[in-house]
């Protein structure tokens, strides 16, 4: 959305010239005639008439000017005397992309929009094995009995990188793809700043579950089961999973609540009669399922439905 353009005086002749008459008796009392054939009054309004010119004047840049401000962020507009001139518009186009590029990684937020949409766009596609779909961004203090490579208690800043690999359910990306990003995050960091870029861990989970068909729908039992797990497929899938549908998010549990809501509002699902996780047992149902780490995605191991009609 553009930022609109201010109107940084609207005033026009007629309210100059009505403005003016009434400072007249203010500063000139002496001054009493002032109809339109008197010389004043014709002086005002001429003056009235150049403030107008200079008001609309104010309001509108050159595209001189223009052509500056897009200067100062490296984008020269094609000049005159090519074959066709560019555009003002599109030249303000490209500066304002050229803002809008991150270059630099400096916060959280800052390495996981790099990492995601800025490192396809520096690097050509030839050299891409995939491109990423999703980032995650940690930052982790590293004690010195972990490792030798750092200082006691230094921070690194680990970077959770996922393929765009929509019919793999477990997309792990490549030690050539993960080098070329440390690379590119490397050269936009700060000197001091230490960069992993590592896989994401899969937490292994696995749903069998009895539901009970709804007559009412008319669904086959068959139609019903399989829309049952490729919605819980769907629901727990790194990439296309959780509630936005953009992937699971990172080290979050999975919620039995969140299943039942799930499965019963599929058509054909009067409701769940059973729920078992990991293989839980009816007497010792947990209400949720852990993932291993922060940066722990789910990866479905097994899903059984059983179709009941009563």
């Amino acid at each position: 959305m553009p930022l609109p353009v201010p109107n940084l005086d609207d005033r026009t002749f007629d309210q100059l010239v009505t403005e003016a008459r009434t400072l007249i008796p203010r500063y000139l009392p002496a001054w009493t005639d002032h109809n339109p054939s008197d010389p004043g009054i014709t002086l005002l309004e001429l003056f009235a008439s150049l403030i107008e010119a200079a008001i609309y004047q104010i309001n509108r840049v050159p595209e001189r000017s223009l052509e500056h401000f897009a200067a100062l962020v490296g984008v020269a507009r094609q000049p005159k005397d090519s074959i066709t001139e560019t555009p003002i518009t599109e030249t303000l186009r490209r500066a304002l992309e050229a803002l809008e590029r991150q270059g630099r990684a400096i916060t959280v937020n800052d390495f996981e929009q790099l990492a995601k949409d800025e490192f396809e766009k520096c690097v050509e596609h030839t050299a891409l094995d995939t491109t990423i779909a999703r980032a995650k961004v940690i930052v982790e203090v590293v004690k010195a009995e972990e490792t030798s490579h750092v200082f006691p208690e230094e921070q690194v800043v680990k970077v959770v990188i996922v393929p765009n690999e929509p019919d793999n359910p477990t997309p792990i990306p490549s030690d050539d793809l993960r080098q070329q990003v440390f690379r590119f995050l490397r050269q936009r960091s700060l000197i001091t700043t230490r960069v992993r870029v590592v896989r994401p861990d899969y937490t292994h989970v696995s749903v069998a579950m009895t539901v009970v068909r709804d007559f009412s729908g008319r669904l086959a039992s068959d139609t019903v089961r399989q829309n049952v797990a490729q919605a819980i497929r769907d629901f727990l899938h790194p990439l296309k999973g959780g509630e936005d549908g953009t992937g699971w998010e990172f080290g979050r549990a999975v919620f039995r609540s969140e299943l039942y809501q799930l499965i019963e509002g599929i058509a054909g699902v009067d409701h769940v009669r059973q729920l078992l996780l990991n293989g839980d047992t009816t007497a010792s149902e947990v209400p949720e399922v852990p993932l291993s780490s922060p940066t722990s995605l789910v990866v479905l191991q097994e899903v059984r439905v059983t179709v009941v009609d009563t």
